[in-house]
């Protein structure tokens, strides 16, 4: 993982100014673009609150996304310069997708969720005296809030929001092309529950799963994410974001036909034949999961 690409995560706060700045215009009943998006009365702290797609190669992607998960697309300017394209699923807005342009870096492309939490800069200074790194940040957005970008103590990369105008609330229901839960793959799934727990005061129980202990965050009530062992140490720690889709096997098969690769395929030892673990085009790994 090429965490330390500085321009990737520059994007990414780029893309979290634009996010925001969304926020901000559906709070304020301003004109925006076509899409929903339906905000909190007050930030839902420990709930990821946007994804972002940072990719080299903008046009496939949405060509792949578009036909995988019946994504719809809306190009515009976020607030720091440059083109940033907001995805819909089904008229709501989940994220977008920032160009990543003239890198050396091969296969940066990926998946980035951004978490809610209650004063960045102190999860920025806890993140480091955990042993994580800040890697942008953190970045004022004025009456918006204020964003960073972290990788965690074992290298897992995300972006960190607080927002002053609340967060993409729980009223919509999951549905084919939303994000429907968000995974850590960690190096130490127990000294990951720790260092999130302390981050963003989650409420951590484990549950059996096939194959060992499956570790579930909460917070206000709601399961908010997941933290597994890697299953295999070639895997270095990322968080990983699943996808909805309405036949999971059928979507790995089309996957593949739009030039992704599957990773691991739908098959009963994985979530009873529920999920299977694909890339785009481009690298970006991410997760369908049947609902």
């Amino acid at each position: 993982m090429k965490h330390q690409n500085l321009r990737g995560i520059l994007a990414l706060i780029s893309a979290a100014v634009a996010a925001a700045a969304l926020m901000t215009a559906c709070s304020a009943k301003a004109p925006v673009p076509s899409g929903k998006l339906s905000l909190s009365d007050s930030p839902l702290l420990g709930k990821f609150v946007w994804h972002d797609l940072i990719t080299d190669d903008v046009a496939s992607s949405r060509r792949f996304y578009g036909d995988l998960l019946g994504w719809e697309f809306e190009q515009t300017t976020h607030p720091r310069g440059g083109n940033y394209t907001l995805i819909r699923a089904d008229g709501h807005y989940l994220g977008g997708m920032v160009l990543l342009e003239d890198t050396a870096d091969a296969d940066y492309s990926r998946w980035l969720p951004y978490l809610s939490v209650a004063d960045v800069d102190a999860a920025v200074r806890a993140t480091e005296r955990a042993g994580g790194a800040a890697l942008v940040g953190p970045l004022d957005l004025g009456n918006i809030g204020r964003a960073a970008a972290v990788s965690d103590p074992q290298g897992a990369v995300l972006g960190l929001l607080r927002s002053r105008v609340g967060d993409p609330d729980d009223s919509l229901a999951p549905g084919p092309g939303r994000v429907v839960w968000n995974e850590l793959l960690a190096a130490d799934d127990t000294g990951a529950a720790g260092f999130y727990a302390a981050l963003a005061g989650f409420d951590v129980s484990t549950t059996p799963r096939r194959g060992g202990e499956y570790t579930v965050l909460r917070a206000q009530g709601r399961e908010r994410a997941g933290i597994m062992a890697r299953p295999d140490e070639r895997v270095e720690p990322l968080w990983l974001t699943h996808f909805a889709v309405a036949d999971v096997k059928a979507a790995a098969r089309r996957a593949t036909e739009l030039g992704g690769t599957v990773l691991l395929a739908p098959g009963p030892e994985l979530r009873e034949g529920t999920l299977a673990v694909v890339t785009d085009p481009n690298g970006a790994i991410l997760a369908l999961q049947q609902r």
